[in-house]
């Protein structure tokens, strides 16, 4: 799998891989490399989402330390 890949493009990748396994004719020995990428994508869309959850914490973080401190959220 492509590191460099954004969110959306894994996340793309990983439903076009969940339809293939929906199919009933798929065999075994294909079923079984395309769990194994699904299951790699689905690990990389996760990591992607807790770095953006805690990016976004951090952000909230700030905003409540700045507020707490009586700083202006925008330039005057």
């Amino acid at each position: 799998m492509n590191k460099e890949l954004s969110f959306e493009q894994a996340n793309k990748q990983l439903e076009e891989i969940v339809a293939k396994m929906e199919k009933p004719d798929v065999p075994l020995e294909d079923m079984m490399k395309l769990y194994e990428e699904a299951y790699k994508l689905l690990i990389y869309c996760t990591k992607k989402l807790e770095e953006t959850r805690g990016q976004i914490v951090d952000i909230n973080e700030r905003i409540e330390n700045m507020k707490s401190k009586g700083d202006s959220l925008f330039e005057d």
